[in-house]
């Protein structure tokens, strides 16, 4: 006679807690992967900054054709740069993986670990990165425009500015969330025998 024992619980605030200490004891690895989503959302926010304080103070676009692929290349740099720093965080937690898959931890659970560290790293970048691209987006038209004059147009338009803002983070969460899918599986699947094993 076997018995259908549930599966063990794993609450989202457990889940928040070991993702937050994990980003601690990992603190280099954790800053060059925010690094990276920093780069990419920071170079796609000043473009766009950029474009709408042209557009909205010449009546013209201020980004060619040209500067949509380069922010298009930038991002899939910072994904593939996201996915290989979460690949070695993966190879770092090798035993780790193993002795939680020992005493009852499930697959969906290890998949769910890096899937919301990631998007810690995620939110963290998304919105540091913004408020980077937005500035120097900015910044870069002090030399075109008086001071008066972009200080009018941003309070005017301050809720395209949020609206970036706001872009920058989603963006910022779905690529951290797609590259690190592999990696998280790729964790999940390992046996944990063969994990206990594992030399570094």
């Amino acid at each position: 006679m076997s018995l259908d024992l549930p599966d063990p619980d794993f609450p989202l605030s457990d889940v928040i807690f070991l993702s937050f200490s994990n980003i601690r004891r990992r603190f280099l690895r954790s800053v060059i992967t925010a690094l990276g989503i920093i780069l990419g959302i920071a170079f796609m926010a000043a473009l766009l900054t950029n474009s709408i304080m042209l557009g909205l103070m010449q009546e013209e676009t201020g980004v060619e054709a040209y500067q949509y692929w380069l922010v298009g290349i930038s991002l899939i740099v910072c994904f593939g740069g996201i996915t290989n720093s979460m690949l070695m965080a993966v190879n770092e937690r090798v035993k780790e993986i193993g002795v939680y898959k020992c005493i009852g931890g499930l697959d969906s659970h290890i998949v769910r670990l890096f899937i919301v560290e990631a998007l810690m790293l995620g939110v963290l970048g998304g919105t540091i990165g913004g408020v980077i691209g937005i500035s120097m987006g900015i910044l870069i038209n002090l030399n075109r425009f008086t001071f008066a004059e972009l200080s009018s147009v941003l309070l005017e338009n301050i809720i395209s500015i949020v609206a970036l803002l706001g872009l920058c983070l989603i963006i910022s969460l779905i690529l951290t969330a797609l590259a690190t899918f592999i990696p998280a599986r790729r964790a999940a699947n390992l046996s944990p025998a063969e994990a206990l094993r594992y030399e570094n």
